[in-house]
């Protein structure tokens, strides 16, 4: 394994040139160490079953595919977002490392042992991902496997000692592929793929490319855009939400709101005007007049789109209304954008 494979597991801010690294994530692919993300382990008789009770979108009867969800507090709230996988040992729950702790508290708190038990593997299990429009070919050449093809589809391959590992589709940033596995066995597979990957165009990426290309999809990211502050639906992620399952925490609050109400915000995408003035801070205020609407959540400068960001705004906000944003430091004016900059399948 080359050194410069294996660093890449760190995730540091870039490789010496963000705008090219987010070019290959757009354009061809790109490498990326997703060490923001935790893993969780739940096994037992009903593993899939008592998850089900915990989580907003229906996970006992996944198949072989996954299942994003939110984990609520019974008033509705948002602890945090996941992804639960079906395997061979049980149900990985893949979940943002901000949201770990919240993850794990409900579970000891309301997983009966007698029919699922947890494990925390955030620190042994690795998560790793190829982005673009070429990740399946690249994944494909340098493996010799094709990947799942729908959203979240999931199957496994032999790792080192030939211990499980997981790939997973995903679909929701544009195109990825997304190994999940151990330690060693995924510093392996980030070796095999590297080489594959520059032959098609592509090249290592770090965060900042990452997170201009998620703003860009206009994908939330849990303790950023998202928090116990917020209520379900005001994310906008109704793909995590199932309306006709059973019972789960936060369920009446959910429902409530789905079938006789509404929630006063929305989280939006937002373009700021003003070439020459960099993204406002998070944090920095929506203002209508003088009257405060929203908040912003995230904001970057992108290369192909400009300073933009994610926000929530006020449900009585149309889409294509200008606004004043004030820092403490700063203000301008941005667009409303009901849909992302870049178009989601999911």
């Amino acid at each position: 394994m080359t050194e410069e494979a294996a660093n890449q597991l760190d995730l540091p801010t870039d490789f010496g040139d963000w705008e090219a690294e987010y070019r290959a994530l757009v354009d061809s692919c790109a490498l990326i160490g997703r060490v923001d993300r935790g893993a969780v382990l739940l096994t037992g008789d009903k593993p899939a079953e008592m998850l089900n009770g915990l989580v907003t979108n229906q996970v006992a009867a996944a198949g072989d595919s996954g299942r994003y969800a939110l984990q609520l507090t019974a008033k509705g709230r948002v602890l945090t977002d996941l992804r639960a996988f079906p395997t061979s040992v049980g149900i990985w729950v893949d979940v943002p490392r901000a949201g770990l702790q919240n993850l794990l508290a409900t579970f000891s708190k309301y997983l009966p042992p007698l029919y699922a038990r947890f494990e925390d593997a955030s620190e042994r299990i690795r998560h790793l991902a190829v982005h673009g429009p070429r990740a399946p070919t690249t994944f494909e050449e340098a493996l010799g496997a094709a990947p799942p093809t729908e959203h979240l589809g999931v199957n496994e391959i032999a790792g080192l000692s030939h211990e499980p590992v997981l790939v997973v589709r995903n679909r929701r940033m544009g195109d990825a592929v997304e190994l999940i596995g151990s330690e060693a066995s995924i510093a392996r597979l980030a070796a095999d793929l590297l080489p594959s990957v520059r032959r098609h165009g592509g090249r290592l990426a770090g965060a900042r490319a990452l997170e201009v290309a998620r703003v860009e999809w206009g994908v939330p990211l849990y303790g950023v855009d998202m928090s116990e502050d917020n209520l379900a639906q005001e994310t906008g992620l109704e793909d995590a939400i199932s309306y006709d399952k059973g019972c789960y925490l936060g369920q009446e609050v959910v429902s409530r709101i789905h079938f006789r109400g509404h929630v006063n915000r929305h989280l939006r995408s937002l373009a700021f005007l003003g070439s020459e003035l960099p993204p406002p801070p998070a944090g920095a205020e929506l203002l209508a007049g003088s009257k405060q609407v929203g908040v912003v959540t995230s904001a970057v400068s992108s290369p192909e789109f400009g300073s933009i960001g994610l926000g929530y705004v006020r449900h009585e906000i149309e889409p294509g209304e200008t606004l004043r944003w004030a820092g403490t430091d700063a203000e301008g004016s941005l667009e409303v954008r009901e849909a992302p900059f870049r178009a989601r399948s999911v």
